[in-house]
C-alpha cells in the first residue's frame, strides 16, 4: 500500500519502491559511519547543536632506520654491468622538417660500441621510420 503526504493540501503519492530505496540508502550510510568510525577513532568535538567534529587520527607503520634493518647482500653480476650506459636517441629529421623529434631510451655496451649509437626507429610524429642517432647527455 501506498504511504501519503500532504504538501500544500494536495496529496503526493511515494511509490514502495522509493521507501526501499531510501531505506536501503540510510542502511548504506550507517555502514559507512561504522566503518569510518572504526577505521579513523570516535574522538569527536562538540561543536553545540548536536554537531560533531571528528578527530581523524593517522595510523603510520613505525619507521625503520638502515642499521636495524638487515645488510644487503651484494651480487657478483653487479660489477659486469659497469660498461654498460644509458644513452638518448633522437630523431635527425624532424628538426629540419620543424617537426617535433621524438627519442628514445636504450642502454649501450661502452666496449662494443665505443661511438655514436644509430638505430632505425619509429616518429610517430611524421608516422614513419627514420634515423635516430644517440644525443649528447646534458647535465
Amino acid at each position: 500500500m501506498a504511504e501519503y503526504h500532504t504538501i500544500a493540501d494536495s496529496r503526493v503519492e511515494r511509490p514502495q519502491s522509493m521507501l526501499r530505496f531510501s531505506l536501503a540508502a540510510n542502511v548504506l550510510l550507517g555502514l559507512l559511519v561504522c566503518f569510518a568510525l572504526f577505521f579513523y577513532g570516535s574522538d569527536s568535538q562538540e561543536l553545540g547543536h548536536g554537531l560533531t567534529r571528528g578527530a581523524i587520527t593517522s595510523r603510520v607503520a613505525p619507521t625503520i632506520s638502515r642499521s636495524q634493518m638487515a645488510p644487503r647482500s651484494t651480487s657478483v653480476q653487479a660489477s659486469k654491468k659497469g660498461d654498460r650506459l644509458m644513452v638518448t636517441l633522437e630523431c635527425t629529421e624532424a628538426r629540419p622538417a620543424g617537426k617535433i623529434a621524438s627519442r628514445y631510451t636504450t642502454v649501450k655496451n661502452r666496449k662494443n660500441t665505443p661511438d655514436r649509437m644509430e638505430m632505425m626507429k619509429y616518429n610517430k610524429f611524421l608516422r614513419r621510420h627514420t634515423l635516430h642517432r644517440e644525443i649528447k647527455k646534458s647535465k
